[in-house]
């Protein structure tokens, strides 16, 4: 009798531990209040390309270059003051709703992937795709599983796709 309840004890563990691992390694699309900052893009394409966090040197260089974009970016669009995002743009280095694509383009460089397709964006959105595909008409994807929606005017929702570590995107 005792080696009856030793195995059926031991099937319940197992079978938990496996529903467990299976939540541990599934893919979860998370909404965000706000998008990615330039830095952890540029930190996730550059161990990307070379296997490697960029030296001191790579960085100092890429921070001028983007500085240089972003300074370009606010002097032919003086307006960006007047709107609550200055602030994400100019000292956050942070993409927030209303951003244009030009703004995004400044601080993240190009998407990964662009999609019009809407099957495509609401799988990219998974569970929130009833809440944002009303008014997203373009999705850019962006390294660690950032996705920005847009509608004809700029972006309007964020979301941040998660995969248990060992898993990778492409």
């Amino acid at each position: 009798m005792r080696t009856w309840s030793t195995r059926v004890a031991l099937a319940l563990v197992l079978l938990t531990a496996s529903g467990c691992l299976s939540q541990i390694t599934k893919e979860t699309a998370e909404r965000m209040g706000r998008g990615p900052r330039a830095t952890e893009v540029y930190f996730a394409r550059a161990v990307s390309a070379s296997g490697r966090r960029p030296s001191f040197d790579e960085k100092r260089m890429w921070e001028d270059r983007l500085d240089d974009r972003l300074t370009r970016y606010r002097r032919e669009h003086p307006e960006l003051e007047q709107t609550p995002r200055y602030s994400d743009v100019r000292f956050w280095k942070q993409v927030s709703e209303g951003a244009t694509r030009d703004e995004v383009k400044a601080l993240l460089e190009d998407p990964d992937e662009q999609t019009i397709d809407p099957a495509m964006m609401g799988a990219l959105a998974e569970a929130h795709w009833s809440s944002i595909g009303a008014k997203a008409r373009e999705a850019w994807v962006y390294p660690l599983g950032w996705v920005i929606f847009f509608d004809d005017t700029g972006a309007v929702d964020f979301i941040r796709r998660s995969w248990a570590p060992g898993n990778t995107t492409d």
